[in-house]
Formats: C-alpha cells, structure tokens, sequence
C-alpha cells in the first residue's frame, strides 16, 4: 500500500515537471501565469462524459420543442457513438430535417445519404424522397435535382405511388422556378405510366391538393400555358377546374366534363385522348435493363428519349413512351398488356431479351427495333428490325476507307484466338473480298498471352527465319499495306508495338469501335505506334445534331452526352416520323423506312433498303494523344506513301550495305537513314 502510494506520487512529481518544462518559453515571456496544485491538494478528476442515454434523450427534448439548430449538433454527436441500427437511422432522419429547418442544407443532403448506406429499403418510401427532393430544390442545384428525377424515372420497380408523388414534388419545383412546361410535362408523363386507374385516380386526387394551396401567381401561370389544350387530359383539366374555381380565368368551357366523373374513371379514359390520337399521337414501349449492371446505360437512353419527348411537344406531336423493365419477371406480360397502338418497341438491349421475344410472338404484334449488333436467327427487315451499330457497318466503313481513300489492295488480319476476334475476322474476309481486296496473310493469337505475341507478329510478316540469327539482315517488305486488329484498345497498344520491331512503321492498323468507346475517355495516351492508323465509331460530340443535342441537355442541367443518349432520343424520332398504324405490316414498315429523308440524326445516321437491312454510315477518327480527332483521309493516304517511301528507301540502303559487308567484311551500321 505504501509503495503504491509512493509510485503515485512521484509520478505526480514527474507530471507537474512535464508541464513546467513545456511551458517554460511562455513563462519567460510572462504569458502564463503557472500555479501548479502543492502536494496537498487531492488531484483533479476528469469530468464524466454525457451517456449515450441521456445525449440521445437530450437531443429529442431539443427536437421536440423545435430548437433545430440545438437539435442538429446533438445528433450529431450522438452519431459518433455506438447506435443500435434502428436508432441511427432515426437519429439520422432527425438530423436531416434538423439540418434542413437550421438551413444547412449539405448537412441535410450527407444526413439522407447516410440513411441509404444504413438502410436501402428508405428508397421504398416517400418521406424519404420528399425530403431529399425538398434538400436538393434547397441546394439550388439543378443538375442534383435532375440526377434524382431520371434516377426515379428508370427505377419502375419502386411503388407508383413514391413515383407519383415525386413527379408532382419536382413539378412543384418547376413551377416555383418558373419552368411550366416541364412542370405540366413531368406530371403527364407519370399520370401515363400507372398501373391501373384506381393509382390514377389517387394522383389525380393528391394533385387536387396541392392545387388547392397553390399561390395565386402560380396557378394563374398553369392555366394561362394549358389554356385549352388537352381540356380532358391530366393534369390540363385539374389546373383549368381550379383555376375557375377560383374565378382566376374566364373560360366557362373549363367545367365538371373536363374531369373523370364517373366512379373508377380517370382523366386519361375521356375522349380527349382519343382526340389527342387523331391529331398525331405516337405511343412507343422501350424495353431496357432498368435495373442491375446495365442499368445506368439504360437511365442514359431513357434520357435521351426523354429530351425527344419534350421537343416534339414543343413542336406539337405528342409521343407517349411506356419504359418496361427488361430485368423483371413479368416484363414480357407487361409488354403483352399494351394497348396495340403501342405498335413500335425499342429494345431489347441484350440478345436474351430478343430470344424470349421471338418466342412469345411479340413479332406479330410489335414493330421491334432492337439495340443489337446483330438479330442472330431473327430475320431482319421481315420479323424485326435493328438500331445500332453492326460489326459490317464497322467493317465496311474501314473496307471502304481502305480500298476508296487511301488506294491500299493488299491487307492482313490480326485477331485474337476469341468468339468476337473469329467474327470480326470472318466479317473482314467477307467485306473485303466483296471490294476486291486481296487478303495477303492472317495470324490468330491467344488472347492472354503476351510473350507470344511477338512471334504471332513475326509469322504475320513472314519474317525469315535468319533474322533470328542475324538482326541487322535486311527485313523484306510485306506483301500488304493495312492490318486489321479487332481488338480492345489497352491490348492493342501492346500488339501493334511488336510491329515496329520488324520496321513496319508504314503499315496502316485498322481498329473497332473498341478503339473509339476507349479513347472517348482516354487520357495522354502514346500514340507513337498509331500515327498510321484509324478506327470507326457512331458518336461524334462535334457533329451539328449532336450539338443540339448536348445544349437540350446543358439547358437543363443534365449530364454529357454521349452515343446512348443519343440512341434513345434518335429511336424516339423515329418511332415519330413513322407513326405506325396498330394493323402495321413489315412491307409498310419497310416502305416508311427507306422513305425517311427528314430524321437527323444525333449519332451516325443510319438507313434502310427495300428489304428493311440497315446500314449505319459511321465517323472514322484517328488516334492521338488526348483520344481521339476526326480522321482526315486525304492526311492519312499521304502520311501512309510517305511512310513506305522511307521504308523502302531503308530496305534498299540496307540490302546494299548487307552486300557490301559480304564482300568486303564488316564495314557501318545498317541502321543508318538513307538520304531523302
């Protein structure tokens, strides 16, 4: 006992002696006034830190009485302890609107996103969206706002009621800022997509509400921009029915006919969608994985299809476009319930999707443009049809760049040892025997096996086996003047290098659209070793309709655009423009295919023949540091002659040089560079 108090106290010692030494520099400047407690004074306890208990009871008395600002700070520190799940999400949750009331919206924003870490199933229920949207409308961030929108948009799994509700919560924002159209459009657009007419029903219901507390200013823009357009349509009739009812418009016409009287109806049974129908109206299904690893690309095509949508009824054509979740269950019943004027579907993205299709017998029923490369066993232009890119169409705009531009006759093809290499290769073959090309040589490589592919190179160029032996023999030229490599890009820098091992700097190497999806987001790439080379894509940012494109986007705050949102704004004009009866044929598709002169496209433009076979005209670019610029063939023809002239100028000084050395022994250096 005794010892121990003695360690105690010379650990007292020691402390105070610590504390004198560190503070000695501010003693002598007579900053700190030091008054160390003597040996008698009992030693100082560190204050209790507030249980978890009594932080949490605290923080909900602050709440309660609405002392948001109090309330926050507890909450969050009340976080930074250990919660049991139930009790973080709820303190989460009070944080958020805490935040929210205290006007630190950020806060608000991080509080709601942490709820989604803790627990996913809060994107089920509308509170929780009816804060977030309130948050980001705060924030006044456009873009977050949009984000939020299309994200609900795809994710058709959620209830129709948290759907609803939100796409009235972001018309309300809409309207606050003065954009009334798309406030009327985003409220059409989700009344079209209910389930059934007792959901209807019930935003139609809800929607009456909000009207009803609607500032004067607000309601008085809505009825003036409705006027008497769709009078029996939602939400036109709702804004015209509160509008007169509070004496705000003179139109007398705006009565109780407007609105779904009868028990069970809603506003879309009235005649005036049938009204809508003669004037033009053009119904279209996609079919997209709205949800899982695809589901971000199809968010991009719904989005796409969504700036069509509004500028077509800027122009006057209303277009309904019914989204059904390739990824659900029942997607093929849900497409089977459409009406039949519903007569265009686009999709589906995955060649599974199209398999089901054929054997549901949609084909009879639906004009299918599928987002596809290629329709496998389905007959194109008679059972189905396609909208996007194909492996010929890449093929044949690097043939023709070959044969046409640049006057090469003689090509090779280097493919990996892989389904897509075999079929790309066997597609080359094929387009470039049709052109007259002659196909001088062909080497397959494993695709993971790196080391070999030098040797795959070497037999591509028929290198002599001497060359082993000896590396200053002169090389000869290749019997061709273009490669074909359908390969993905990062693999492709390593296979083209080996080329230049074997001073065939002069060849030209034709790549896929894999080429061009990778440099769209490449960064100081080496492109030492493609000087020479091209590859075909079907986006191009500069071109005039993609432009257009990309400034609907920027006025609305949204994302880049890029080839998939113009996939779907594309298919959305062109289900327009050919507005197909519910009794379409395949011989009348086919007509008003090839017909079609006044669709401009925002990718590469695509056309059809007679039979229904499209064809898309795509970009070709060139690669360089910073990805990738347009290609200039005239540029490329030229660069390429002048490449092997300097090849073969090498090759003749070498051979003399090789002939020199057999007769006269050794003498210089066959690396040497001829004079021009």
């Amino acid at each position: 006992m005794r010892h121990t108090q003695r360690a105690q106290g010379h650990r007292a010692k020691a402390a105070r002696l610590l504390i004198a030494l560190a503070l000695l520099p501010l003693l002598a400047a007579g900053c700190v006034e030091l008054n160390l407690p003597t040996l008698s004074q009992a030693p100082l306890e560190a204050p209790q830190e507030q249980s978890t208990e009594d932080l949490a009871k605290e923080a909900e008395a602050f709440w309660t009485s609405g002392n948001f600002p109090q309330s926050e700070l507890l909450y969050t520190r009340l976080l930074e302890r250990e919660l049991t799940a139930e009790a973080r999400l709820q303190a989460l949750h009070k944080l958020a609107l805490s935040a929210f009331n205290s006007r630190h919206y950020y806060q608000a924003k991080s509080a709601l996103d942490r709820m989604v870490v803790a627990d996913a199933t809060v994107l089920t229920s509308w509170p929780w969206h009816e804060q977030y949207i309130a948050t980001l409308g705060a924030l006044n961030r456009p873009d977050l706002v949009e984000n939020h929108r299309v994200w609900l948009v795809s994710h058709i799994e959620l209830p129709f009621d948290v759907r609803s509700r939100a796409a009235m919560a972001f018309a309300g924002l809409y309207t606050r800022s003065g954009d009334l159209p798309r406030a009327v459009e985003t409220l059409a657009r989700a009344h079209s997509q209910a389930p059934d007419r007792k959901a209807k029903a019930a935003m139609e219901a809800e929607y009456v509400g909000q009207l009803r507390d609607m500032p004067e200013e607000q309601l008085q823009g809505l009825a003036r921009l409705v006027g008497g357009s769709g009078a029996a349509t939602f939400p036109h009739a709702l804004i015209q029915r509160e509008a007169k009812r509070r004496a705000l418009t003179p139109r007398a016409e705006a009565s109780s006919v407007l609105l779904a009287q009868a028990k069970g109806r809603t506003l879309s049974d009235q005649p005036g969608s049938l009204l809508a129908a003669e004037l033009g109206a053009v119904r279209v299904a996609l079919l997209l994985p709205l949800t899982g690893r695809f589901a971000p690309t199809a968010a991009k095509v719904l989005r796409g299809a969504e700036v069509a949508q509004q500028q077509l009824a800027a122009k006057g054509r209303s277009v309904e476009v019914k989204a059904i979740n390739a990824e659900a269950p029942d997607w093929r019943e849900q497409l089977a319930a459409l009406p039949a004027n519903f007569s265009v579907v686009g999709g589906p993205m995955l060649v599974e999707g199209l398999r089901d299709m054929q054997k549901a017998g949609v084909f009879s029923s639906r004009a299918v443009f599928a987002f596809l490369p290629d329709l496998g066993e389905v007959q194109e232009g008679a059972q189905a049809w396609r909208f996007f890119t194909s492996p010929v169409d890449q093929v044949r705009s690097l043939v023709d760049l070959t044969a046409d531009r640049l006057g090469i006759r003689s090509v090779a093809v280097l493919a990996p040892k892989s389904r897509y290499g075999q079929r790309m290769a066997e597609v080359f073959q094929a387009e470039a025997k049709a052109k007259g090309l002659r196909l001088a040589a062909s080497e397959f490589y494993p695709p993971g096996d790196h080391p070999r592919w030098l040797h795959n190179v070497e037999r591509l160029l028929k290198v002599p086996d001497a060359f082993r032996r000896n590396k200053n023999m002169p090389l000869p030229m290749p019997d061709f003047e273009a490669v074909f490599v359908p390969e993905d890009w990062a693999q492709s820098e390593l296979l083209v290098s080996n080329f230049h091992f074997f001073e065939s700097q002069h060849l030209v190497f034709l790549g896929t659209e894999l080429w061009s999806v990778a440099l769209d987001n490449a960064k100081d790439i080496d492109d030492a070793y493609f000087q020479l080379a091209a590859c075909p894509g079907a986006w191009w940012p500069e071109a005039p309709a993609a432009k257009t494109l990309q400034a609907a986007l920027t006025e609305k705050s949204q994302d880049a655009a890029d080839f998939w949102v113009a996939l779907g704004h594309d298919f959305i004009n062109l289900a327009a423009l050919l507005n197909l009866p519910a009794d379409w044929t395949p011989a009348q598709v086919n007509q008003r295919l090839q017909a079609m002169r006044s669709l401009e496209f925002s990718m590469a433009p695509i056309a059809w023949d007679a039979e229904g076979r499209a064809r898309q005209d795509l970009y070709l670019f060139s690669p360089r540091k910073d990805g990738k610029i347009l290609l200039d063939p005239d540029a490329l023809r030229d660069a390429a002659a002048k490449a092997k002239t300097r090849r073969e100028k090498r090759l003749a000084y070498s051979r003399q040089l090789h002939k020199e050395k057999k007769l006269d022994g050794p003498s210089g250096s066959l690396t040497r560079e001829p004079k021009e």
